[in-house]
Parts: structure tokens; C-alpha cells; sequence
């Protein structure tokens, strides 16, 4: 028995092993990039010269004009509190909606257009993101983004909502308290409040957008934008250093009076509405401008349709100016699925929920955990730029989706960079919500050597949308883009080709679900031979059964005889003890690759099994959340980030029962109380794997059901008898008989076969 464990455990170890060299064979990767040289706080990178006629030539035309206004600006006072939107919610006109504010001249937030995908936690019914505040009456509307439910019926900025449904919304929070009882696809009356006159609406609710990037609380919901802190807001542009004068050491702190991340700029507003230009006009005469464009031509059409265009301006007054600026960027990516999901690491470490994401041009791209970032424990908090290394990009990887800042690779207006930070924003979580730390990456600057009159000007693109591995090549540098974030771990040879048969069905079946069910046909058709060869070894190691028995009892004193007469009758009788291994290590690298591909395929995110109507098997990428059950049981187990998390899941249950009763087919009598302890044990071991199984996606738990289902089949179903063994008669197993049967015939089927034996002698 001892040696059949080792032989266990040396093939096991060989498998792993081998697949290994599989994965490196088929996907090798590109050389590991050397460690980019730190770059200190005190030490200052090459300045840069500004042309002034270069600098000129990339500025629009239409845009001379006002600029030749602004270097004749005092200081800017702190503007009023504006917002602006680019593209829109209707999937026919944009690929995403962008709202934009005057704090900071930020992203607030980003959602995405097409119908695949919605907010995954709140289900209720949505009205448009309106940065309402309160206001005599009721809440005034900030803005409003094209396609959105309220811009269909009508509403402006300015209405001031008096009451929904009746309900009179005197604040904020009433506002989002009367909505948060809505569905989608209800038709609520709004009463508000135009130019003092009043009037009403009817608005019809959509699905909740999902949002790539928005707005982190440190308390939670908040219905005003403006009415409570929260962490800093997307692509933040400050002050690295300005003429000898440099920024705290606190990674949010500016220069002391160049304030420019947290106040408001002021809007250019040319009524354009494919862009929005903030300028800000620091004292000493220096004015940064921050331009947003919706991406256009070829880069608006097709999949690439997840971008814009960041125009970052330096403009020098009277005099020669001495700057650096640092380029915050994205921050807020989705959390969803944190509880339940775990990502996997090209390395052995542990990765957050989000991480900050680069790569150099030429090099392999790094992932730098969130929870490092968190801890400070950086080994190389900075990485210098250099123009034997290119930045091609760098943002904030999530589960399914990603943002990033593309620098410009060439032409008048490549930012000239010196490093890139990974930098933690806002609080940092305790415990096991550390993982939700809110992390982003901040581009630094060369010092840049601004002529009076002359200016500085940079061009980036912004990527912001799901993690395709199709559509992430398209964004960074050929060869260097970002479609290394879609990761599948070391059964990635698996996954891929998983992935590749499922997205077929579904484009026939129209349903992963069935996809799933259909794929588990094809791998255990294509396994049949083995699994058939599995249940005769079991079968053949239930009619040794009295023999080995016969065998301990023998020699139960002597271990080495007793070794010995077994394999003898193992030999006799042409069984090996690792047949019935087989089935499991070959269904080893599938089920790894299937969870793989289940939780990192951005398809299978919001695929439901029946219909997104309802919340149970709406998400086969997460588990099917039968019953909240949070209210009934203890919080260390019901908590996000407890045992058995938030809701009741049916799918694991099922499948551990399965597993059970396949054991049971499977497993023969044991001999002896070692053995039945032995059987005992995997009993409980059982109920811990229902433990470990309990959070996993039920689209895995779909497989498991289908592929046990088939098996017990194939049991159930064989052959009720063994051909007959050397020298002795035909062995009837009774366990083989359909169910309800065994009982009743085995007795008598076995006296048939024994008096046909003696028949024959």
C-alpha cells in the first residue's frame, strides 16, 4: 500500500511537471524584463527644451485665439463646480459615456454602452448618473448623458426634481432611496421644476450600467458626488516640480499654492461635443490645460471604441518656466466578484482586486499587486523611463475589465517621461478587505524647459473598457499592447482551447449554459475508453475483494509477504491499482482549465444559465446565489469575505452529493477497520471539498453535475458480470444491477451462476 501511494504521488508530480514544460513549450514568454532603475524622491530628471514653433504647430487652429487670452490670465480663483459628458449610454451611438468634471479637470466617471454589460450588485432600476444636489424644492440635476433614461424624457441640467412616484425627494438621499426600490423596465412619474415652472415626466428605467471607472465613497451610497469625501478622481494631473520648487513627499500632496488637483478649473467651452478643454492659470503666469477628445476615425469604429484622447498642456507666461507635471490614472475599477474570486499571479504571490498593470516597450508586461502597494513593501516603489525603454502602457488591471494611459510613441507631441509610480488612492481597507484597495499608477514627467510664450504639449490615449484579448491589442505599442493582462495561470494550454469551443457553441446554441453541458459530452465522449476502462478496474478490484482479504489475514503479521502475495494477485489477475487514477488526472488539467477560463473570460461574465430576469444563475461566472441568507447566520460566515459568503448557493450542494454517491459506486467494501477508516475519512474530506467548492462559479459546478451525471450512468449501466477469471467461474457483482434490483437478484443470480459452475466441472 505504501508503495502504491508513492507511485501517486511520483506520477502526479510528473503530470504537473509536464504540463509545465507544456505551457512553456506551446506559450513561451518573452524574456523577463530587468528591474528598472529607482528613481528618488530628491533626484531631478533631464530637463527638456520646449520649441516654441513645434509646440505651436500640434496646438488646433481654432484654439489660438483663446490660449493667447489665457497667458494674459492672473491666477484662476476656484471656479464653479461644472460638468460635461462625451459619448453616450445608446450602444448605436457610442461605445461608452463619459462624464467629466471641473475638480481636478477629471474623469468622474466611465460607463459602458453595449448591453453585455450591466452592474452586477445593484439590480434596481436606473435613471442616469444626474450629480444632483440639494437645492429649495428639491434636487437639482448637474448633468445629463446622452441616452441615459432621463435624457430620453427629456430632463436638462438645472430641473429640480420635487418627487418620483410621488414621493417627495427634499434631498439627496430621499432621491436615492425612492429609486432604490425601482426595476428595470418601470415606468416611474418624476415631478420637477424647469425655469420655476413646474412639470412633469415619465421616465422608464433601464439595467444599471457597469461602470469601468466612477467615483469610490468612503461611505456608502451617496446620491451627491459633492456631498462626501472620497478617494481621488481619474487622470489627475499636479505639479512634480515648477521652477526649483518640488512636491511634499506625500504621494497626494501638491506644491503649496499650484494647487491643481483638487480645485476646480475652468471650462473652455467651444461647444464642441466630441471635447472638453479645462484650463487652470497658476500664479507666476504658468497655465496647464487638460483637453478630452472622444477617440475619432478608425479608432472610434469597431472593437476599438474604449478610448479617448488626453491633450496635457504646459503654457508659459511672460518668462522662461522650469515644470514638471505628474499624470495620475485611473482609479475606482470595478470590485465585483472580490468575495468569491480569487486571481492568479504569474508569480507565486497574491494579487488584489486591483493592480497596477505596466509595460515596457519590448518587454514582458508586470502586474504590481494592489496588497504591496498597500503595505509599502515596493522593492522598487518608481521605474525610470528612458529612451531605450519606452513606456507602452500603464493603468489598473481588474477582474474582467482594465484602464490605462497609452503614452504617444512618436511625433511633436510624445510626452517626454522620466518614471512611472504605482501609488496607493484614499483609505486602505482592514483585514481581509485590504484587498479592496483603491490603487493607480502616476506618470512623472522630464523637467521641461517651457519658453516665455511657448508651451508644452503632450498627447495620450485612454483606454477604458472589458479585457478581450482581441480588443487589448489594439491599444499600446504592436507587439507590446496589452493583451498579456487576460491570464489563464499555468493551465492556460487548457483554458485557451476551452474557450475557443465554448464561444463556438454558444454562437450556434445561444446559451452558455447549454455550451457548458454540450462541452462536458464532448470531453467525457472523448474519454470514454478511459472512464470505461476506470469502472472495470474498480469492478475487478471488488472481485478480489475476499482474496486480498483472505490475504491480510494471512499475513497480517508480516508486511513484506503480505506486499508480496498481493501484487502476485494483482498480477494473476492482470490489475493495476493506478488504473482508476487515470480518469482523475486527466480530468485534472480540464477542471483547472475551466475555472480558469470561467473566471477570467470576460464572455462568461453576466451569462446567465435561464434568463438575467432573475438573480439565481444569472452569472455563470459566479455562484448561483440561490438565498440571501446573511440575516440568518453568523457574520464570520455569511460576511463577503466569510467561509460561505452572502448567499445560499444549490449548485455545490448538488455537486458534492454527486460526488458521494459516485464514491460509493466507485469504492469497494472495505476489508478491514484501516480501510474503512480510510473510506470514512474521504467521506469528511468530501464535506470539506462542498466547503472549498461553496463560492466557486456555477457554470463549474454545471460541468461537475453534468460529468457526474454521465459517470454514475456509466456505472449503473455496464455489464452486470466479469468475464470469467482463470480457473474459477464467472463473478456476478450485484452493485452493477439498476437500481431497486441489486437487493432482490443479487442473492439469486449469484446461487445460478455457482450451480451452472458445478454444472460444468
Amino acid at each position: 500500500m505504501d508503495r502504491r501511494y508513492l507511485h501517486f504521488f511520483v506520477i502526479s508530480l510528473a503530470i504537473i511537471m509536464a504540463s509545465q514544460a507544456l505551457q512553456a513549450w506551446i506559450f513561451p514568454k518573452p524574456p523577463k524584463p530587468a528591474v528598472e532603475e529607482a528613481v528618488g524622491a530628491g533626484e531631478s530628471a533631464e530637463k527638456v527644451p520646449v520649441d516654441p514653433a513645434s509646440a505651436a504647430a500640434v496646438e488646433p487652429a481654432n484654439q489660438a485665439d483663446e490660449i493667447g487670452d489665457l497667458q494674459a490670465r492672473e491666477p484662476s480663483e476656484a471656479a464653479p463646480r461644472v460638468r460635461r459628458t462625451l459619448g453616450s449610454l445608446d450602444p448605436s451611438a457610442a461605445r461608452m459615456l463619459v462624464t467629466l468634471t471641473s475638480r481636478g479637470a477629471a474623469v468622474e466617471r466611465i460607463e459602458l454602452a453595449d448591453e453585455k454589460f450591466h452592474d452586477q450588485d445593484d439590480r434596481s432600476g436606473y435613471l442616469g448618473h444626474l450629480a444632483v444636489s440639494a437645492t429649495t424644492g428639491g434636487c437639482r440635476v448637474g448633468v445629463v448623458g446622452p441616452g441615459t433614461p432621463a435624457a430620453r424624457a427629456g430632463l436638462k441640467a438645472g430641473d429640480v426634481i420635487a418627487s418620483v412616484n410621488g414621493t417627495a425627494t427634499p434631498d439627496t438621499e430621499s432621491l436615492r432611496t425612492s429609486l432604490a426600490g425601482t426595476k428595470p423596465g418601470r415606468t416611474v412619474k418624476v415631478d420637477l421644476v424647469r425655469d420655476g415652472t413646474p412639470s412633469a415626466v415619465e421616465v422608464k428605467l433601464d439595467r444599471r450600467p457597469l461602470e469601468v471607472v466612477r467615483p469610490e465613497y468612503k461611505t456608502a451610497p451617496v446620491a451627491d458626488p459633492d456631498s462626501s469625501p472620497h478617494d481621488p478622481l481619474s487622470f489627475r494631473l499636479s505639479l512634480e516640480s515648477c521652477d526649483a520648487r518640488k512636491r511634499p513627499p506625500e504621494p497626494l500632496a501638491e506644491i503649496p499654492g499650484l494647487d491643481l488637483a483638487d480645485v476646480d478649473w475652468e471650462l473652455a467651452d467651444a461647444g464642441d461635443p466630441t471635447r472638453v478643454r479645462f484650463t487652470r492659470t497658476l500664479p507666476g503666469g504658468l497655465t496647464v490645460v487638460k483637453e478630452y477628445r472622444l477617440a475619432s476615425g478608425a479608432d472610434a469604429e469597431g472593437d476599438a471604441g474604449y478610448g479617448l484622447e488626453l491633450v496635457v498642456e504646459l503654457r508659459a507666461g511672460g518668462k522662461d518656466a522650469v515644470a514638471a507635471y505628474a499624470l495620475d490614472g485611473p482609479t475606482g475599477l470595478p470590485t465585483e466578484g472580490w468575495w468569491y474570486t480569487q486571481r492568479v499571479a504569474r508569480d507565486w504571490g497574491s494579487l488584489a482586486v486591483r493592480d497596477v498593470a505596466m509595460r515596457f516597450v519590448g518587454k514582458q508586461g508586470t502586474i504590481t499587486s494592489g496588497l504591496k502597494i498597500a503595505d509599502g513593501k515596493l522593492d522598487h516603489p518608481s521605474s525610470r523611463i528612458g529612451e531605450g525603454t519606452p513606456l507602452s502602457f500603464t493603468g489598473v488591471d481588474a477582474l474582467y475589465f482594465a484602464a490605462a494611459v497609452i503614452p504617444d510613441q512618436a511625433g511633436a507631441a510624445k510626452p517626454a517621461l522620466a518614471e512611472v509610480r504605482p501609488i496607493v488612492v484614499g483609505d486602505v481597507p482592514s483585514g481581509a478587505r485590504k484587498k479592496l484597495a483603491n490603487v493607480t499608477s502616476r506618470l512623472v514627467s522630464q523637467d521641461l524647459v517651457i519658453p516665455a510664450g511657448g508651451a508644452a504639449t503632450h498627447h495620450y490615449r485612454i483606454f477604458a473598457g472589458p479585457k478581450r484579448p482581441d480588443l487589448l491589442k489594439q491599444y499600446g505599442v504592436p507587439d507590446s499592447g496589452m493583451d498579456d493582462l487576460v491570464y489563464y495561470g499555468w493551465f492556460g494550454w487548457v483554458a485557451r482551447p476551452m474557450i475557443a469551443i465554448l464561444h463556438a457553441l454558444h454562437a450556434v446554441i445561444g446559451n452558455y449554459g447549454i455550451a457548458i453541458l454540450l462541452l462536458t459530452v464532448l470531453v467525457r465522449g472523448a474519454m470514454f475508453p478511459v472512464s470505461r476502462k476506470q469502472a472495470l478496474s474498480s469492478q475487478k478490484m471488488q472481485e478480489l475483494q475476499p482474496e486480498m482479504k483472505a490475504i491480510n489475514e494471512k499475513y497480517k503479521d508480516d508486511q513484506a509477504k503480505k506486499t508480496q502475495a498481493t501484487q502476485e494477485l494483482w498480477r494473476k489477475h492482470n490489475y493495476n491499482p493506478m488504473g482508476g487514477c487515470l480518469l482523475v488526472f486527466i480530468q485534472v488539467p480540464i477542471f483547472m482549465g475551466l475555472y480558469r477560463s470561467l473566471a477570467t473570460d470576460i464572455e462568461l461574465r453576466q451569462a446567465p444559465l435561464f434568463s438575467s430576469a432573475i438573480r439565481w444563475c444569472s452569472n455563470l461566472a459566479a455562484p448561483d446565489m440561490l438565498w440571501n441568507w446573511s440575516s440568518y447566520l453568523p457574520g464570520f460566515l455569511t460576511a463577503p469575505e466569510g467561509w460561505l459568503g452572502p448567499y445560499l448557493n444549490l449548485f455545490p450542494l448538488v455537486t458534492i452529493g454527486l460526488f458521494l454517491w459516485q464514491q460509493k459506486l466507485f469504492m469497494p467494501p472495505a476489508m478491514d477497520e484501516q480501510q474503512k477508516t480510510q473510506q470514512q475519512v474521504m467521506n469528511y474530506m468530501m464535506w470539506f471539498m462542498a466547503l472549498m467548492f461553496f463560492k466557486v462559479p456555477c457554470g463549474l459546478c454545471l460541468y461537475f453535475i453534468a460529468s457526474s451525471l454521465w459517470g454514475i450512468a456509466e456505472r449503473l449501466w455496464m455489464p452486470k458480470t466479469l468475464p470469467a477469471t482463470a480457473g474459477g467461474p464467472r463473478v456476478v457483482d450485484a452493485a452493477f444491477a439498476p437500481v431497486g434490483k441489486a437487493t432482490a437478484n443479487g442473492a439469486a443470480t449469484a446461487a445460478r451462476e455457482k450451480r451452472q459452475s458445478r454444472k460444468r466441472k
